[in-house]
């Protein structure tokens, strides 16, 4: 798992670092899903339920949204990811792997210095 890539490759110039965070935890999560047995998927939804109702909150009306979300955050706890602050010290930190943004071939005829 490397916490930068999705900040590495900057697919959207205009994409903040936040949006890059939330990007790369969705992918972690949907990766994780994917690898799962539909009977684990169950049982995740199943402990995701009981989560949600043990919880001080109250009633919750139980749609696929909000049972999804809740897996969602199941799997994120036990992928023990990064908090947004965290995952952006260690990309910060990662720079001596992240490869320059643009190279001289990359910039149009007549400007390679």
């Amino acid at each position: 798992m490397r916490p930068c890539i999705l900040y590495q490759r900057m697919p959207d110039p205009r994409a903040s670092p936040r949006q890059l965070y939330l990007a790369w935890v969705e992918d972690q999560i949907e990766e994780y899903k994917a690898g799962l047995h539909r009977d684990e998927l169950l049982e995740l939804a199943e402990d995701a339920v009981r989560e949600l109702f043990a919880s001080q909150d109250g009633q919750y009306p139980l749609t696929g949204i909000l049972l999804r979300d809740a897996v969602d955050q199941l799997i994120f706890r036990r992928l023990k990811l990064p908090t947004y602050r965290q995952w952006l010290r260690m990309c910060r930190s990662d720079t001596p792997d992240r490869p320059p943004e643009s190279t001289p071939d990359d910039a149009p005829d007549g400007m390679n210095g």
